[in-house]
Parts: C-alpha cells; structure tokens; sequence
C-alpha cells in the first residue's frame, strides 16, 4: 500500500508560512510589497501590540474584483506570473502567490478591496479558511487586516523576540520599503503612535530626513554613474556620520531591498580611510538594470538575488563610491559640547558633529564651496601648538586644531599608496637568507604558492627562507607584506595588490610620520599645512581619525555667554 500521501493544502499552506512568515516584520513586508505592485502611490500602516494583535496596511491601489479576493489566498495564485517565460523577467516585488496564504493560515485575515467604479468587497479568513465574505465601504484600492496572529501555531510565540525587537524590525522593513520607493507617500502607526511619514515626493533629500533625521543629508554626495545596462544611484551621507554595524547600508535593485554582502562590503571599501576602523557608513545604493541579469527566484522572502557578474558589479561600485566621496568638499567636524546655563546642552549625534544652532547655514556654507570649487581645506593662519601635538590655526570662519601625527600619515599615506600602484618589477637578492616568523600552516600556505609568490618578486629557499624581495619593498615591511599576502592566500586564495598596497601604505605612513610631543619649526609647520591641502582625503588619517577639528566663532562666543 502507498504511503505517500498528498498533504493537505491547509498543512502545506501552514509549512510555506515557516519560510515566508517568521515574525510580524515579515508580516508587513509582504503586505506592503502586495500594496506596492497594485501602483498604490499612497501607504498606510497601522501595528498594535508588536503586530501580535494586529497589523492594517491600507493603500490606493487598484484594487480586486470578487473573485481575485479569493483568489488572493489560494496558494500560488498570482497575477504578477503566467508561464516560464515570465520567471526570468521578474519586474514586480511580489510573484510566488504564497505570502498571503501563508498569512492566512497562521492568523486571522481581513481583507477589503475596491476597484474604479465597483462596489466593495470583503473577505475574512481564519487559520486559512473562509469565515465571512460580503460587501464593504472604502475608497479604490485595498485595506488587510491581519489579526492574531500565530494563534493556531503557540509554538512559534517562543521564537518572537522582545517588544523593543519587534517594534524595531518593524521599523526597519518601513524604512526599506519606503527608501525603495520615494514616488509612495507612506506611513507608519505604532500603538496609535505616528511613527514615521514620507511624502511620495521623489525628493531623496526630504525622504532621507524622513528616515533617519532632521538634516542628516548635511554633506551628503549624490552620484549618478551607467555601466552597459545598468544604472547606479548613490546617495552617500556625509564620513562624519557612522554606524558600529554595517545595518544603514542598503541596496536597492529595481526598487527591491536586497541583502547581499559583496555588494555592501563594496560600500565600505568606497568610504575605506574616511571612516575609523570598525564604523561604517549610512548610504543607499540604488541599481537599475534589466530583469534578465538577475534571478530573484532564491529564497521565498525575496531578499537574496544573484547578480550576472556580481565582482565586476560591486568593483564599479566602489569605484563609483570612492570617486564620489574624493571629489566632495567635507565639512571639517565641529565636535565641541557648548556649555550654557551652567550644564551641558544634549546633543544629538548630528549636532555634535555639525552644531544643531547653525546647521542650516552651514550646509550652505558647504555648499557653495562646492560649487564655487574652492579648496578641501580653507586657508588659515598659524597660531600657536597646544599640547605639544595639536597645531592650532584660525580664518574667519573659526579657531582649527590640527593632529600633526594624523595629518602626517595621511600626507604619507597617499604618497606611498601611489607610489605603490606601479611598483619597480627589479628583485633583489639578499646575501644572506632571512629565517620568517612562521608558522607551520604559514609554511605550508608558502609552499603551495611559490609560483604565484615569485610573480610578486619574493623566492624562497627549500627551507622556506627568503632569499629574495621586489626592490620597492622596506626591509622593515618584510614581515608584514609576508603576513598579508598570506592572510590574502587563506581567504581568496589568491594575492590582492590593492589591498596589499593599502596596508603596506597605512604602515609605512604610521610608522614615519610626526610623532605627538614632537616639536615643529614654522616652516615644518607650514610644508605640513600645505601638503595636506593637496591631499585627495584631508580630512582622516589612513585609519579615519580627523586630521582637523573646527570651533566656529559661534561656539566660542556661546560658550564664553556671548551670545545665547
């Protein structure tokens, strides 16, 4: 007798709901993307109770006919897809037909849906069965309701984490969805609470200070660049806003969010030494390209994608990313807290970085120095040392403390790293063979790239010794060009000269430059000055510490209670 049976469609529905369904954000986000793909262009959201008790997304769209609502919730029903053709043209956010069954079979769902010139219609289902159907009140467009939700599945209550989470991963997949539309005005309701609103306005500026703040766009670079077919939108906030996590960077691929790490990692490579170690950049990615070139058809959340060429696509975009940022005149950071009333003013981190009482002026400021092409770095007049290791100037603008070990290695910094694109190819052999620090994976790492080592310039002797070294490299930089080529071996299997220069240049720079408590003529003073003025990057060492630091007349006089 067969054992194999054909699972029951409410069981399957309940199993898919694991995959698509984990939480209340995932919730939202398949109901927000179904919102999206009917041309809504306005988005209501309304959460109670973490979205546990319930979850409303109202929108504009086009709305369905009576038998489409029921359609809605039959498993793999759709009308974004018709045959095999279609799933290499995937243009709509949505296209398996199985979030809102899978919905409905672990909750209670409302669903009301009205069409250009029809009568409304409403549909209830519970725990993926037909409760009610009838007629109802609303404007076009569709309004769902989900309620209860793992209700008939308590298992799944000890996977949900706490109320903080939840409300934040709510908050999260708004602010995706609505970062990937600007032409949607949206907005979301917590606990009878408005949270955040957008404006449908096309406008990234005003979108982006709907996310994340007043006057954050304060600084930021814009890029518009096309490669082949494709087209990429940056929008890059300013260095001097960063994130401990890498969660603020995000890409966008047809107006869809996607989670890919070559990509994001391509990003931070773009803003590499305008950032410390260890901080990472808020920045939307925004590509445009034929449906062709990707397949979205990988995980039934819908946030992996695989890329045609995916290396050569996150090269440009670092490419794209670092020339952006170079090209930009940064404002210098005013990290001073003024003190007023006899007690320190709270100080979001935008004001530290700026100063909240004149941001708008200065975002003009550096504006027009932009467009009038003026220096990265103002001119300004020699005052004085403070503290034996920061140089302080002043202009009409402010008082300015320069880091001389800082703006040292990042003068040397460039200088090396140049020098090192096109390093002399000659070798030198060395009369007596240098015994490496190395370990017995290190030795066996060596052996199986002697060939790919010796087209870099270093040979080994059969007991692993070095016995010759290209001639551009220090004898002081031996053991750490060994150990980066080494690392580079582990984790690509091969050696990357970019990176290789990087290290080798943020070493060399470190190690030569000004110490602090070193004592400086004038003219030492002024050759720093000028060189750093030259610098593509003033602005950070090789590690991302500033290199100048600005008081503006403004602070000065608040703090000394001239002005309030």
């Amino acid at each position: 007798m067969s054992i194999i049976k054909r699972m029951d469609p409410k069981l399957a529905n309940m199993i898919a709901a694991g995959e698509v369904v984990d939480r209340p954000a995932s919730v939202l986000k398949e109901l927000i993307e179904n919102s999206i793909d009917a041309g809504s262009t306005q988005i209501s959201i309304e959460v109670l109770e973490m979205g546990m008790k319930s979850i409303i997304v109202t929108d504009n769209g086009s709305g369905m006919d009576f038998l489409d609502a029921h359609l809605a919730f039959d498993r793999h029903a759709t009308s974004k897809i018709k045959d095999e053709s279609d799933l290499s043209h995937i243009n709509t956010l949505g296209f398996r037909g199985e979030a809102l069954a899978a919905i409905a079979s672990v909750s209670k769902v409302t669903l009301k849906t009205r069409q250009e010139g029809q009568e409304g219609i409403q549909v209830t289902y519970h725990g993926g069965h037909l409760e009610s159907e009838g007629s109802a009140t609303l404007n076009r467009g569709t309004a769902v309701e989900v309620s209860d939700l793992f209700y008939n599945t308590p298992a799944r209550f000890k996977y949900i984490k706490s109320e903080v989470a939840e409300r934040y991963a709510i908050i999260d997949i708004f602010d995706r969805l609505a970062l990937a539309n600007p032409q949607i005005r949206m907005s979301l309701t917590i606990d009878e609470k408005m949270i955040k609103k957008t404006y449908g306005n096309n406008d990234f500026y005003s979108l982006i200070d709907s996310i994340y703040g007043a006057k954050m766009t304060v600084g930021l670079t814009e890029f518009k660049e096309t490669i082949q077919k494709i087209k990429i939108t940056g929008y890059l906030l300013s260095p001097s806003i960063s994130r401990s996590r890498k969660k603020d960077i995000s890409i966008f691929v047809n107006g869809r969010y996607i989670r890919n790490y070559q990509l994001v990692q391509a990003v931070i490579d773009g803003y590499h030494s305008f950032m410390m170690v260890g901080k990472y950049p808020i920045a939307l990615i925004h590509l445009e390209m034929d449906s062709s070139l990707l397949d979205v058809n990988v995980h039934p959340q819908k946030y992996e994608v695989k890329f045609v060429n995916e290396s050569i696509l996150a090269y440009h975009i670092e490419t794209f990313v670092k020339e952006a940022l170079l090209k930009k005149t940064h404002p210098i950071p005013e990290n001073i807290k003024v003190i007023q009333k006899g007690e320190a003013e709270t100080y979001t981190p935008q004001a530290m970085l700026f100063g909240e009482t004149h941001i708008e002026e200065n975002h003009l400021i550096f504006k027009e120095r932009n467009e009038m092409g003026l220096p990265k770095i103002p001119d300004m007049d020699y005052v004085g040392v403070f503290s034996g290791t920061y140089i302080l100037f002043q202009n009409e603008e402010g008082l300015y403390l320069m880091d001389q070990h800082a703006a040292a290695e990042r003068i040397r910094y460039e200088h090396y790293f140049s020098s090192l694109a096109k390093p002399n190819p000659a070798v030198k052999n060395l009369f007596i063979s240098k015994d490496l620090s190395l370990t017995k994976a290190d030795k066996e790492m060596i052996e199986n790239h002697l060939a790919e080592l010796s087209s870099f310039g270093f040979s080994f002797d059969s007991n692993l010794e070095l016995i010759a070294l290209p001639v551009w490299l220090l004898d002081s930089e031996i053991e750490i060009a060994i150990e980066q080529m080494i690392s580079m071996l582990e984790e690509k299997n091969k050696i990357d000269l970019a990176i290789l220069r990087d290290a080798l240049a943020k070493d060399m720079s470190c190690k030569g430059a000004i110490k602090a408590n070193k004592s400086l003529s004038l003219l030492e003073i002024q050759a720093l000055l000028k060189k750093l003025k030259t610098c593509e990057n003033p602005y950070t060492c090789p590690h991302g510490r500033p290199t100048l630091i600005k008081l503006s007349h403004h602070d000065i006089e608040r703090m000394f209670k001239r002005v309030l």
